[in-house]
């Protein structure tokens, strides 16, 4: 969780310098941090499976969202729903930590 939520906090640093971005290097910085997105979206997606918490499924739903939201040239709007997934990632950790604090192992 710590690990996708890392990597979603990078995306954002990713789509503020994009933004900075005109033309041809902005058009190459998409196809760059659309195939980092979606590497994303599958680790999101793995833990979904594996973990089966609705925290997931809303980050992957966000996180799509914002890959729609880049390929539409909406870069604040896709920080905003990159920032919407760490809050979900982020609840998840919460739940995670309580586990551990129930089972007398943190």
């Amino acid at each position: 969780m710590e690990r996708i939520k890392s990597e979603l906090i990078i995306a954002a640093k990713l789509l503020e310098f994009i933004i900075e971005l005109k033309g041809d290097e902005q058009s190459g910085a998409n196809k760059l941090f659309t195939q980092y997105l979606n590497g994303v979206l599958g680790e999101v997606n793995l833990a979904y499976n594996v973990i089966g918490r609705q925290d997931f499924l809303q980050t992957s739903e966000k996180v799509t969202a914002a890959l729609e939201k880049v390929h539409q040239g909406r870069f604040e709007d896709a920080i905003r729903q990159v920032s919407e997934a760490i809050s979900a990632v982020a609840s998840s950790g919460q739940w995670s930590m309580q586990v551990l604090k129930d089972n007398n192992l943190l």
